[in-house]
């Protein structure tokens, strides 16, 4: 079943991969006060409407952890781009932490990879860590989980890309 697109629907990123959320005006909507969902949502419908969210932290001077949240696809890939190129232009080593990411498709794989070649001509280095079981498992058959990328804790991955450069 297609979205609703009417004169209620707005574009967001919820990760549905069309990108469109119906605001419905019905009365009856609201919180389920016994568990705390948006009415009448089941918990299965809203675990599938995770938003996208990307945080940053420096750790260390020239070292910073981007924390990647709900579903990276192709309707939020941008934005991940966005943070990642900022990224590789003030930092000598960075971090991808994907253990709230539910999902993950071809387009994020490719933003994730453009930052990792930018970094590695400057001598720089870009260690992912922290898949869910979903994730690694897209990460492992596309050959990214054997190169040296995408590592089980953030301890590894620190500990592979090293001390900054001098």
């Amino acid at each position: 079943m297609l979205p609703d697109v009417g004169p209620d629907a707005s574009l967001d990123n919820r990760g549905t991969g069309f990108g469109w959320t119906s605001r419905s005006t019905d009365r009856n909507e609201g919180i389920d006060p016994k568990k705390g969902l948006p009415w009448p949502l089941s918990e299965l419908e809203f675990a599938e409407m995770q938003r996208f969210s990307v945080t940053t932290t420096d750790l260390q001077p020239d070292c910073r952890d981007i924390q990647i949240e709900g579903e990276l696809d192709l309707a939020v890939a941008g934005q991940l781009d966005e943070v990642l190129t900022a990224a590789v232009d003030e930092c000598s080593r960075v971090l991808v932490g994907l253990e709230r990411c539910a999902f993950i498709d071809s387009s994020g794989i490719a933003v994730i990879l453009r930052a990792h070649n930018r970094m590695e001509e400057n001598g720089s280095r870009l260690a992912v860590y922290g898949a869910t079981d979903q994730v690694e498992r897209i990460l492992s058959m596309t050959g990214l989980t054997a190169n040296g990328l995408v590592f089980h804790s953030a301890e590894e991955a620190v500990s592979a890309i090293g001390e900054p450069a001098i």
